[in-house]
Order: structure tokens, then sequence, then C-alpha cells
């Protein structure tokens, strides 16, 4: 079975290039068919919130099967309808069920 890998995304899109090198790293994992999520930090959420193109930034990791979740205390409204919150008990069991946990 393959690795899961679980990537803490801290950057945050149009600041710098840490957005973007989060979002190829975590396609290139699924990519190779590997179960990837992306753990959304707050101000990340933030954000995408704020953004008019916050859906379609999202979109284009979802669209490989990527599966984005965020802390449920971190919503916002406006933000993107493909971040599944979660309780902080809940993403403390994703984070340690994972195989790797990259932060970026």
């Amino acid at each position: 079975m393959a690795d899961s890998v679980l990537y803490l995304i801290q950057g945050v899109p149009g600041r710098d290039g840490r957005w973007r090198e989060s979002v190829e790293m975590a396609l290139t994992g699924a990519a190779f068919a590997l179960p990837t999520r992306v753990w959304l930090a707050a101000e990340t959420v933030a954000v995408l919130a704020r953004r008019a193109d916050g859906d379609e930034l999202l979109a284009e990791l979802t669209g490989f099967g990527v599966t984005c979740v965020a802390d449920r205390a971190h919503y916002r409204d406006g933000a993107p309808a493909s971040i599944q919150w979660l309780e902080r008990a809940a993403l403390a069991t994703l984070r340690d069920d994972a195989d790797r946990v990259i932060v970026l």
C-alpha cells in the first residue's frame, strides 16, 4: 500500500512562492498515486476566503484527488467549499496516522 502524505501548508497565495511550491509538491505526490492530504493553516484559510479565486486555487489540488482539510475553528465565510472542516482531535489523528508529514 502506498504511503500517505500530509502536507501542512502555511504559505498563502499571492504573497510569495511558498503557496505555489506547496501546491506543486502535493500534486507531485498525487501524480504518483500517493494518498495526499493538505492541511491548510489558519492564515491560509483566511486568505483563500478573501480571494475571489479561492475555489479555483483549491480545485487545482482537489482535481487530482488531493483532500484539503482545515481546523473547524478557523472557518471563514467565503472559504472554498472544497475544504473539509475537521475538529482538532480529528486533525491530530490525521497527522498521527500519516506515514509522512511535510510542513511547508
